[in-house]
């Protein structure tokens, strides 16, 4: 069981780098804001991709790991201005909506992950009771 516990923490690790990149990507192309953008992406598919990989307590993971990266998006993300491009000056003002949008994402990769909790469910197809008095 630790095995599978310790692969989940690869793969969503993994999931975190290769979608990092990915919504790096997207984020060039629609010419969006790159730390909202690959916050929200990032966000939701490590709440997702924790509760895909879990080998147990699924839902109970993605929480777990929502709220550990809605910390390390504080840590990472707070200090946040728009735009970034600019010096110190006025243009130069602090903001929370990479913070928002990041929280956001998690958000919403909770809820799939409640919603796919809801509508598939734990597969207990496997596990038949047995026959009484069967020889």
């Amino acid at each position: 069981m630790a095995l599978r516990w310790s692969l989940m923490v690869v793969v969503v690790i993994a999931s975190f780098v290769v979608v990092g990149f990915v919504g790096a990507f997207v984020a060039e192309v629609l010419g969006l804001w790159f730390v909202p953008s690959i916050g929200f992406i990032a966000a939701f598919a490590v709440v997702l991709a924790t509760y895909l990989s879990a080998p147990m307590r699924k839902l109970t993971s993605a929480l777990v790991a929502m709220l550990v990266g809605a910390v390390v998006a504080w840590l990472l993300v707070q200090p946040s201005y728009f735009p970034a491009s600019y010096g110190e000056g006025l243009a130069y003002e602090p903001t929370y909506l990479p913070i928002v949008v990041t929280y956001a994402g998690g958000l919403l990769g909770l809820l799939v992950s409640a919603l796919l909790y809801r509508w598939v469910g734990p597969n207990n197809s496997f596990k038949p009771t047995p026959l009484r008095g069967a020889a």
